[in-house]
């Protein structure tokens, strides 16, 4: 079987950023907080036992953007596809691969452009890319399930070069008034799968199905007055209030549960670990699966104070901070993970291969937007 791994990433943000004064700074700390963080609080007042997730939390429990700082929103009607085609112009060009020599893409969007289909042959169309594409929908897990597929057909010899595209635009699915809105941001971010030196990429992976998870998120269709959907309908996302529960009952055991499976099938140890990328949606995300594991806090990339939570995207723009940074180096063991809430949640342990960067994000140019169709 041959080794498979990345071979080049990209990352895209869009021009516009939200900072905190978006909201005028007139949110009371312990007003409209999301339910995970509210019943955290409740559970701290009583002094009752504080799990893994609630320590990590309790540090942000008075701060009204819990943890965030900016998020990165379009401001000109970017769809998903027009975000997804940027990041997958952008590693195809640093790759200095043509779009006929991929012989499939995979699609992870949250959420496409119109309800019912994703993105896939849209990008493929746009791109001119060969051979197949189809769409992988694992919610915020999806770019780590597109990247085991991708890993798999390749060391099967099924497929050569695999182009997976993914995209957040959670900003058109939150109402402007929904505290949730705080919490998360647009982005997108592409990369190259396909042979890699032997002894190199994937070494291992476990994934377990989330259903715990089920009904926690709620999406419904609804009419687009902004026109940024090709259909005129989007989806608008909501939480039930039995998420707090269910979040703070699961992280661990999924992140527990998957790392030790991928460690199982790789062959190897927590300290044989170098750099872990797992996504980060909220601030304490990082610190909490830190602890979890029983690692140094710096070993694990958190990029959520920047971006917020940008969906699937966060796994392979945490892994490409850390790799710009120099923190993930050549020959490195790298622990991956990723959750998806009703879906799956994956851990993967790579030997990161010779990795191609494309130039990193540019700044944004457009401060707290404000025009409807700037934040809808």
């Amino acid at each position: 079987m041959r080794s498979a791994g990345i071979q080049a990433l990209a990352v895209y943000l869009p021009d516009g950023v939200r900072t905190n004064a978006w909201w005028g700074g007139e949110v009371p700390p312990q007003e409209n907080k999301p339910p995970a963080m509210a019943s955290a609080s409740d559970s701290s007042s009583k002094r009752r036992k504080v799990n893994p997730y609630d320590a990590a939390m309790e540090r942000y429990l008075e701060d009204p953007f819990f943890g965030s700082v900016e998020r990165r929103v379009v401001t000109n009607a970017e769809g998903s596809v027009e975000l997804g085609v940027e990041a997958a112009r952008r590693v195809l060009d640093a790759a200095g691969i043509s779009p006929n020599e991929v012989d499939c893409l995979i699609a992870v969007s949250m959420f496409p452009d119109r309800i019912g289909s994703g993105d896939a042959g849209y990008l493929a169309q746009a791109l001119g890319t060969g051979g197949g594409a189809f769409n992988v929908e694992a919610t915020c897990g999806g770019s780590m399930s597109g990247l085991l597929t991708a890993c798999a057909w390749v060391q099967a010899g099924l497929k050569e070069r695999i182009l997976v595209v993914t995209t957040s635009r959670l900003s058109r699915a939150i109402e402007a008034d929904d505290v949730t809105l705080r919490l998360c941001g647009d982005a997108s971010a592409a990369f190259l799968v396909g042979p890699v030196e032997d002894g190199f990429g994937l070494l291992g992976a476990e994934s377990l199905h989330t259903g715990k998870t089920c009904g926690t998120w709620l999406l419904d269709a609804v009419e687009d007055t902004a026109g940024t959907t090709l259909a005129g309908q989007k989806i608008r996302l909501r939480v039930d209030p039995s998420i707090s529960h269910v979040l703070r009952a699961t992280a661990e055991p999924y992140l527990l549960q998957t790392v030790e499976g991928a460690l199982a099938k790789a062959g190897l140890e927590l300290k044989d670990i170098d750099f872990v990328v797992v996504n980060t949606p909220t601030a304490w995300h990082a610190e909490f699966s830190a602890n979890v594991l029983g690692i140094e806090p710096s070993r694990v990339v958190n990029t959520f104070p920047q971006v917020a939570n940008i969906g699937p995207v966060l796994v392979p723009f945490n892994a490409y901070t850390a790799a710009a940074e120099g923190r993930i180096k050549f020959g490195d063991n790298v622990l991956m993970y990723g959750f998806g809430g009703q879906a799956e949640a994956s851990a993967a342990i790579f030997r990161w291969p010779n990795v191609i960067l494309a130039a990193p994000p540019k700044a944004a140019s457009v401060i707290n937007p404000t025009s409807p169709s700037e934040h809808s």
